[in-house]
């Protein structure tokens, strides 16, 4: 260890111990002090090149893609593998463009009133539906919004309030759930491109439609006296 740290002395510009010469009467080796040398020099640039290229490679998985910002501005897209991004000039945004993310809307029966909406034959109807979706631009969704997440759930809220105010509400209690979730995902879909936000929608689920939860006894009672 101590011929180790002798090496590092003499290596960052250190006169070295000779002989012992570091004792009592050899104090005069403490005023040497820390000198700027050829080996001092090399290795602080060593260690930055290292640092820069540190900061400028990354690694973007199959899953991912990036997004390169030259000053700030949009400048390329990275695919999987190994890029370069040469900082500070450049910097990267990785985005997961595979995995589905899901918003949820009405919530179950009555909670926060956004899934009471109102069918054309003046009934309300509670509906409980999911819109699944993931990235297909990852440069338009950093550049475009906000906040994806939000936008998404409103204008799903928005285009599911539209069709159901022109519709009746058997066909939605029944045989139009199928054709209701699809034309929800063309309109939800339609209106995201319009924005540019780079989102595609993969699906939407309708899973309930029913009456609102105070009169959904009264209205099976109906339903079974028809029957």
């Amino acid at each position: 260890m101590k011929k180790g740290q002798e090496r590092l002395r003499v290596l960052m510009g250190g006169r070295g111990d000779h002989g012992g010469n570091n004792g009592a009467g050899g104090g005069g080796n403490g005023g040497d002090g820390f000198k700027f040398t050829r080996g001092t020099v090399g290795i602080a640039a060593l260690l930055a090149i290292g640092l820069w290229a540190f900061s400028s490679f990354y690694t973007v998985r199959p899953e991912e893609q990036s997004v390169e910002l030259f000053l700030g501005e949009y400048s390329a897209t990275g695919n999987p593998g190994l890029n370069f991004a040469p900082w500070p000039l450049v910097t990267a945004e990785v985005v997961n463009v595979t995995s589905e993310r899901t918003e949820k809307i009405g919530g179950g029966r009555g909670a926060g009133g956004d899934g009471l909406m109102l069918t054309t034959d003046a009934n309300i109807v509670d509906i409980d539906f999911q819109v699944v979706w993931n990235i297909n631009d990852p440069a338009k969704l950093l550049f475009n919004l906000r906040d994806p997440q939000v936008t998404v759930q409103a204008v799903s809220e928005a285009v599911m309030r539209e069709i159901i105010a022109a519709t009746n509400l058997a066909p939605i209690l029944n045989r139009d759930r199928g054709l209701i979730a699809d034309t929800a995902r063309e309109n939800i879909q339609a209106t995201l491109d319009e924005y540019e936000s780079g989102i595609s929608i993969v699906r939407v689920n309708l899973d309930t439609a029913d009456p609102p939860s105070e009169v959904i006894d009264a209205f099976r009672e109906v339903q079974a006296a028809e029957q």
